[in-house]
């Protein structure tokens, strides 16, 4: 129950391979899934910044899967604009 508490909790991201892959997970999960969505209500400034705080997050694995993910280009230019590409 201990580990779970961790992980839930988020304990140990960065240093804690388990805890950063669940992280990972949950930041890929929005991005894929719920991101075009949530981005039609809100304006571009908080977007970025939601998309910097949610890269921040995650490893290097999870910003090379994350890189793959398809999205309109509306969405492209807007990530890339908080990734500074």
């Amino acid at each position: 129950m201990l580990r779970v508490r961790t992980l839930v909790e988020k304990r140990g991201i960065k240093t804690d391979a388990e805890v950063q892959r669940l992280e990972d997970v949950i930041c890929l999960v929005f991005l894929e899934y719920y991101f075009v969505d949530f981005a039609a209500r809100h304006d571009e400034e908080k977007l970025i910044g939601i998309v910097q705080k949610t890269w921040s997050k995650m490893s290097d694995e999870g910003h090379h899967f994350a890189l793959t993910l398809s999205f309109p280009e509306s969405i492209q230019r807007l990530l890339g604009k908080a990734l500074g590409a």
